[in-house]
């Protein structure tokens, strides 16, 4: 199988590479790039006017496969994907049960292979049923094929269990990714504690709780010197606090969500469960800081935390409402609208975080597009104005905050293994 993607403006932060060429696929990989390609027996697709990148990388989303179809599975996920313009995604842990050990890497593999429309990497569990007490089974998982640990939807409470994971995956040069807020400060709370939740009466989080265990796991990891990768970060502090750990050469990255850079706990006036999330929103300075902190480098890469719930799980009281919502399919979009039709960031830029920082944070040969690699691609239309509405997600999670808002930039369409398998918003 031939595909001819024409005249469409590669953009390759990867080796600084943006022009106007074509790229011929053949056999999944790329076999040629450049301008005024020919191919008698390939299939044509026109890319006038849009963006060629390297595949999307989603690092931190949850599949919440197995046991908890209800909310979404392997298939619904990889399809919720495919339609952002996702290419991989790194699936979470926090499964029913865990994922902490080898077989079950290899089983979500397996699944992934069956049912999977994009590219599934799993990312096995620091603890023992993330119960914070006893290591996981790390090397196992690593030699499985998980891409990274975590005890991601927990923070590690335990100082000396956080440490001896780091110093055991020290050796493998992998990342432990740290969900990073202080349980005994967020107790109870369900939102940010500020001017918003002290008019609503409601119990905050301080964004305090996420600085002091920011700071611990960067001091775990410079003493260890293993490499620590810091979860949707959402405060200023702890931006800061990254900041300087890069500077002294701790092996630290970090991560930030759309909803963390575009949205503020303005959002939860009127209570709106879709706006519940974890780390929670916070004001606009912290807000801004996210911003500056992704355009110095400080962070890293832009990931969406996709968690969906089933409707009758969300839809509650607000303080009864779990934490979380769907955001792949909106991710591309956010960004698009927010960062780059504002002027804030150039589209090299939030390709390299959105591709080339995840590929490089775990390894993946994945974030460039050259001859010889392997055609996972996303087609962007910058231009592209649309409506949000969530009854049309492949996700089965339809809360979002973003639900009516008009973007402008969507991905139609996305390239695995050289298989188109999205154009225009449809899974193929």
């Amino acid at each position: 199988m031939k595909l001819l993607l024409k005249s469409g403006r590669v953009v390759n932060p990867a080796t600084n590479f943006n022009d106007m060429v074509d790229i011929l696929i053949e056999d999944e990989k790329i076999v040629k790039i450049g301008a005024d390609l020919q191919s008698d027996d390939a299939e044509v697709f026109d890319a006038t006017g849009l963006i060629i990148a390297p595949g999307l990388i989603d690092m931190h989303v949850h599949l919440r496969e197995p046991g908890q179809e209800a909310k979404e599975d392997i298939g619904s996920g990889t399809r919720a994907a495919a339609a952002g313009g996702i290419t991989t995604v790194a699936c979470m842990p926090n499964t029913s049960p865990v994922i902490d050990n080898s077989v079950l890497v290899q089983g979500i593999a397996q699944r992934a292979q069956q049912d999977g429309v994009v590219k599934v990497k799993v990312v096995g569990a620091l603890s023992k049923g993330q119960e914070g007490k006893e290591l996981a089974e790390i090397g196992d998982m690593l030699e499985a094929g998980a891409v990274a640990i975590t005890d991601d939807g927990h923070y590690v409470d335990s100082a000396k269990l956080l440490m001896n994971g780091l110093d055991y995956i020290a050796r493998y040069d992998l990342p432990i990714i740290s969900h990073a807020e202080d349980n005994t400060l967020t107790e109870d709370g369900v939102m940010h504690e500020g001017a918003v939740s002290a008019m609503l009466g409601m119990k905050g989080r301080p964004a305090v709780a996420e600085d002091i265990a920011v700071s611990r796991d960067i001091l775990l990891a410079e003493y260890t010197n293993a490499r620590i990768h810091i979860a949707h970060i959402s405060s200023k502090g702890a931006v800061e606090l990254v900041r300087q750990a890069k500077k002294r050469g701790v092996k630290v990255t970090a991560e930030v969500t759309p909803h963390h850079l575009t949205l503020t706990d303005e959002e939860i006036k009127n209570f709106n469960v879709a706006a519940k999330v974890c780390p929670p929103l916070r004001s606009q300075d912290h807000v801004q800081a996210m911003i500056e902190g992704l355009k110095d480098g400080t962070i890293d890469a832009i990931v969406t935390d996709h968690s969906p719930h089933a409707f009758e799980e969300k839809d509650r009281e607000f303080k009864f409402a779990p934490n979380g919502f769907t955001g792949m399919e909106t991710s591309l979009g956010v960004i698009l609208t927010n960062l780059y039709h504002t002027g804030i960031m150039t589209i090299d830029e939030i390709i390299e975080k959105m591709s080339v920082a995840p590929a490089k944070i775990l390894k993946l040969d994945a974030g460039n597009i050259e001859i010889g690699k392997i055609a996972d691609l996303t087609v962007i239309d910058t231009e592209k104005t649309w409506k949000v509405d969530s009854n049309k997600f492949y996700s089965r999670g339809k809360f979002t905050p973003y639900d009516g808002v008009e973007l402008k930039g969507k991905a139609v369409a996305t390239i695995v293994n050289g298989k188109i398998v999205m154009e225009n918003g449809i899974i193929v």
